[in-house]
């Protein structure tokens, strides 16, 4: 996918690319230091917050490089968060990277009497966070991560370098909440950054098979020669072109929710897909964790599950039938 034709959407792909090798040694809290240190993590946020409010067009080449490198921090999770709290201490805190923060994308909580309960789930890496988003029947809040009345259920899942949480409140006091409009801008935003994600990962992958069938020899010849694997490798840039085709659109019409929701079912369709093939292409070696096909595979699951994606798909087609009757 190309990423932008501007020198300033590349300086931030190159800035992204940088830091995320750069995170690739580090711990979370190193990861977030290194982000903040780079710009990244305020791109969408207030510039009253540190952050340089800008648009997501500027925040997609930023997370297409972190699909791309496999970084293991929820950085979509905390630009969008930073975006969404304004001018909230909080805000500033997870820009300069002195809070980590991430997003419960399932299960909710309830707010009575100004106190939380509930359980809350698909949060990355809430067990290494400081700030969480929970959402609510109308909205979300934010709570500590570490405060009282806040259990976070530290879980596997499939994504084994930025795993799923579970958050369990009893009790627990809100930092602050967000309304439903505010919650409704975050998965907005999220749908077309997955996408961006995702379409980074495409990349990484194909290019890995590219390399990987031009050197290596069955028969005495290059697997590369074999017609059937081109076709396969031919049909892996396809899927990237398309994701790269429906961010494009997405953000060509910003208040098109039918195209953002479109972005995130074709990254998530068609990236799955290509993943697949390139970790075929690999043989058993990519299913080592030498080899990072199946480490895409199983963050673009975790994405997919995140966001949705098989509900988003149902209605999708529901929404496309009714228009057509």
């Amino acid at each position: 996918m190309t990423i932008a034709t501007d020198d300033a959407l590349a300086a931030f792909a190159t800035t992204a690319t940088s830091a995320v090798a750069q995170c690739a040694g580090l711990d979370p809290r190193g990861r977030a230091r290194c982000l903040a240190e780079a710009g990244l993590i305020g791109v969408l946020a207030a510039e009253a917050s540190g952050g340089l409010a800008l648009g997501l067009d500027h925040a997609v080449p930023v997370l297409h490089a972190a699909g791309a490198g496999l970084l293991g921090y929820p950085l979509l999770e905390s630009m969008l968060l930073a975006a969404a709290l304004g001018e909230r201490p909080e805000a500033a805190r997870i820009v300069l990277g002195d809070a980590t923060a991430t997003i419960a994308w399932s299960g909710g909580a309830q707010l009575e009497g100004g106190l939380l309960s509930g359980t809350a789930g698909r949060a990355p890496m809430a067990d290494s966070a400081d700030l969480v988003l929970v959402r609510l029947a109308d909205g979300a809040a934010l709570v500590d991560a570490t405060g009282p009345g806040v259990i976070i259920d530290a879980g596997d899942g499939l994504d084994l370098e930025a795993a799923e949480c579970r958050v369990i409140l009893s009790g627990a006091t809100p930092l602050a909440l967000l309304d439903g409009d505010a919650m409704d801008a975050i998965l907005q935003g999220a749908r077309l950054l997955w996408a961006a994600a995702i379409g980074g990962a495409v990349e990484t992958c194909l290019a890995a098979a590219v390399a990987h069938t031009s050197t290596r020899v069955q028969f005495g010849k290059a697997l590369v020669s074999f017609q059937s694997l081109r076709h396969a490798m031919a049909r892996q840039k396809l899927a990237a072109e398309h994701i790269g085709a429906a961010i494009a659109r997405s953000l060509m019409h910003p208040d098109d929710r039918l195209a953002r929701a479109a972005a995130f079912a074709a990254a998530t369709r068609f990236g799955a897909s290509a993943v697949e093939s390139a970790l075929q292409l690999h043989g058993g070696m990519g299913f080592t964790w030498d080899i990072p096909m199946h480490r895409h595979l199983r963050r673009i699951r975790a994405w997919d599950a995140q966001g949705d994606a098989p509900g988003l798909h149902r209605r999708l087609a529901a929404d496309l039938l009714a228009a057509n009757a």
